[in-house]
């Protein structure tokens, strides 16, 4: 994962041979430089270095103390033994100790992702992406900095490998290549291994090399203006390494790009830290870091305050997004960064920087570490927690128990009754299926849109099931793409399905409507009544204290008396917030090759009753693959997919479609057709196949939710038939009996009541659709 300003710079200059040129020391020589600063002299001498040789001219400790010691030397900071191993003096210059925050980066982008799993091949890609963001890119932008600032090095740190002449120039130019160079050759491999199209790290690691350049080198040099110079630094630590393991693993989306950029004001304020101990130097230099612009007190004040306003707020939006226990957890490790602040910081910021800073460092993982922990969870083996007695209050109210529940499922029926109607208003021959399928989605997630706008916690809402307009033969689930041409003609009998939800509480509806004047008759009029008889009756049985099996036997009998047959296949499901399939659920037929749970329906339960007819038999076949467009993301598969393609369409329908259905329509199409076959085929998505019976049979569907409120059956979607007038009719008895039920409770009471009472009964009760009827709403 590239870093961001640690991933690789444009081209360094092939040699530095004239300081005149340059504006900076060549080390070949011994040279001085001098200038005049606000009338005081200011002379700087650098060494004599020998790339056989080193004779470091460095003084005989460097600030610390106690001779320096060995692996501060190591790992770059203060407090360095001064060394002749020439690959040691090569590893401090890279500045190993600003290497973890970057590999860290690496970890969250890749849990982020949600595609990063426990194999040796995720694993080895990700050492891989760490080897390029830390040692390789970090190492590129430490030493072509202290290039650059070996000047300012030679009144700060002058023990320091460049200044103090232990590393020559043309070794310091030759290790900044093979750094460069050795970052952009991994960030091209990973792009390959990762299956990229589109070479994505190796463009952030040009990107990241490019900032790092312009950070130190003149002109531009960045650094010179404190704000300007601290931000892109503080955004290296936080955003490329994020970046680049979210794009190896996944999709790198504009919000992740958003959000890490702004709390890269952390890291703005932990870069400013690095700026106390060069005061000197930056002042006789002119460099505008914080502490020469504002003072060191004012400075240390703006250095703490970017780096803890960032991460409250930060606690403060996981809070607001529902998460308080990560909430509590982040402020639980920004207390002791706080108490670091005061104790050291705030007393001495030039005594106690490193210190401190590595308290500050701490501070920004653990940010990451909170924004990023839902995606760990998924991917790490968890035990279940104890629910808090809130959560269990929680669950037990995602029912119809809830008043608030109820609200929102109607509210859902309200909205797809209404786009049932404008749906069918553009049913006129020659109107493009697709033109209507998009009209039927715009309007319920304009108006869903419009609902619970004004409430602290977001709410989900919109489309349930894409619209589908199925044409005589086809059963269901024809959402063709935009590019399709096909067209209603006069006399077609149109099935339109569609769905809408608020807050996931889900409301289906499918209706059967023939495109002609004047009543439905024939065959035609027997499929519709066939269904909508059916599913009249399955209204009355799928009650409290029922058994589901009983539901699919009455199905099948009132379809034999319209001499029809029921679609194999076509299951009713109970439906919960989020769920459109639960677990109960009913065959409207039974076959050997189908078969559900036996289940007992209970009260305050919700149910979708899904009837499908057919004047064929009733055994649909799948005609063409490529017509399938309606998917459902199998949240049970995390299997890895191969091709880049696959990964961004995956993470897209996580983001925009995590639990319902939805058409191909709704994906950028030219992925959409590379990467659904691969996710389809290792389980990642659910199709919804366009499936159909012969030429010249009719399919007719009545679709509606119904709710088993403890007042009874309550049928929240439907609408009219139009009138129709079947072959058959209904004169068995049984059948009767089934469509007298009422579908409400009866209630004791006195006699104006019960008048009252029966005459509410008879709007409930059904009957058997006979010539020249229009069925009940």
């Amino acid at each position: 994962m590239t870093s961001i300003l640690h991933s690789v710079s444009s081209i360094l200059p092939s040699r530095v041979n004239s300081a005149e040129r340059l504006g900076v020391l060549s080390l070949r020589n011994p040279v001085e430089f001098t200038r005049r600063r606000h009338g005081r002299r200011l002379v700087v001498r650098a060494a004599e270095t020998d790339t056989d040789k080193v004779k470091s001219q460095v003084p005989e400790k460097a600030p610390g103390g106690g001779g320096g010691s060995s692996i501060n030397q190591l790992l770059g900071i203060k407090g360095a033994a001064q060394e002749t191993n020439k690959w040691k003096i090569r590893l401090q210059l890279t500045k190993p100790v600003t290497w973890p925050p970057l590999v860290w980066g690496v970890v969250c982008g890749a849990a982020a992702s949600g595609n990063f799993h426990w194999t040796p091949e995720d694993v080895a890609k990700s050492i891989l992406c760490m080897l390029m963001s830390g040692p390789c890119l970090t190492g590129y932008t430490q030493t072509i900095n202290d290039w650059y600032d070996r000047d300012i090095d030679a009144i700060n740190e002058p023990y320091r490998p460049i200044p103090s002449g232990a590393i020559s120039e043309q070794e310091v130019i030759t290790q900044v290549w093979v750094l460069l160079l050795g970052g952009l050759g991994i960030a091209g491999t990973l792009d390959v291994w990762a299956g990229h199209t589109t070479p994505t790290l190796f463009y952030l690691a040009l990107g990241g090399s490019l900032l790092s350049y312009i950070y130190s080198a003149p002109p531009l040099k960045l650094k010179q203006n404190g704000w300007v110079g601290n931000f892109a630094l503080g955004a290296s630590y936080i955003s490329l390494p994020w970046w680049a393991g979210q794009a190896l693993f996944g999709t790198l989306t504009p919000d992740v790009v958003v959000l890490t950029l702004l709390y890269s004001i952390a890291g703005l304020g932990i870069a400013i830290v690095n700026d106390f101990k060069s005061v000197e130097g930056d002042r006789a230099m002119g460099l505008q870091s914080l502490p020469v612009a504002f003072g060191t007190e004012a400075a240390k004040w703006i250095c703490v305050g970017a780096i803890d306003v960032t991460q409250l707020s930060v606690a403060g939006y996981l809070l607001a997004s529902g998460k308080p226990y990560y909430a509590l957890a982040l402020l639980a490790l920004i207390i002791p960064q706080i108490v670091f602040q005061f104790k050291y910081f705030l007393k001495d910021p030039v005594k106690y920087d490193v210190k401190y800073q590595r308290t500050a460092v701490l501070g920004a993982w653990y940010i990451r570490d909170g924004i990023s922990i839902k995606s760990l969870v998924e991917f790490w083996p968890q035990k279940p927690l104890k629910m808090s007695s809130d959560d269990e209050r929680d669950e037990k109210e995602l029912d119809l128990t809830s008043p608030e529940v109820v609200t929102k499922y109607k509210s859902a029926a309200e909205i797809v009754n209404k786009a049932l109607q404008v749906v069918l208003a553009e049913c006129k021959p020659k109107a493009k299926i697709v033109d209507i399928c998009e009209k039927g989605d715009a309007f319920i997630n304009e108006q869903a849109g419009s609902m619970y706008k004004n409430v602290k916690k977001k709410i989900d809402r919109g489309v349930a099931f894409p619209t589908c307009v199925s044409v005589n033969n086809t059963v269901g689930h024809f959402s063709p793409l935009a590019s399709d041409e096909t067209v209603l003609e006069e006399g077609d009998m149109v099935k339109i399905d569609m769905g809408c939800h608020i807050d996931g509480f889900i409301a289906l509806v499918a209706h059967t409507h023939v495109i002609q004047e004047g009543p439905v008759t024939g065959r035609k009029a027997d499929v519709i009544a066939a269904a909508n008889t059916a599913a009249e009756v399955a209204l009355r049985l799928v009650r409290p204290g029922k058994k589901n099996h009983a539901v699919t036997e009455a199905i099948q009998k009132v379809a034999e008396a319209y001499d029809c047959k029921i679609v194999e296949g076509v299951i009713s499901h109970q439906m919960k917030q989020n769920v459109i399939d639960a677990s109960k659920s009913f065959l409207s037929v039974s076959t050997p090759e189908t078969r559900v749970d036996d289940a007992e329906f209970e009260e305050n339960e919700v149910y979708a009753i899904d009837i499908v007819a057919s004047t064929g038999d009733g055994k649909p076949k799948l005609l063409d693959e490529k017509q399938t467009t309606v998917y459902k993301k199998d949240a049970a598969v995390n299997y890895q997919l191969k091709m880049k393609a696959s990964r961004f369409i995956i993470s897209e329908i996580k983001e925009k479609f995590p639990h319902m259905p939805f058409t191909a329509r709704s994906l950028e199409e030219k992925r959409a057709r590379l990467g659904l076959v691969e996710c389809v085929n290792h389980g990642h998505l659910q199709p919804y196949p366009v499936l159909y019976e012969k030429p010249g049979d009719f399919v007719a569907q009545i679709k509606f939710t119904v709710l088993l409120m403890p007042n009874g059956s309550d049928r929240i979607t439907s609408h009219t038939l139009q009138e129709i007038q079947p072959t058959k009719t209904i004169d068995d008895p049984e059948i009767k009996g089934w469509l007298a039920l009422g579908i409400k409770k009866k209630k004791g009471g006195g006699k104006k009541k019960k008048a009252a009472k029966k005459a509410g009964e008879a709007s409930t009760e059904a009957e058997p659709v006979e010539a020249s009827s229009t069925a009940q709403e």
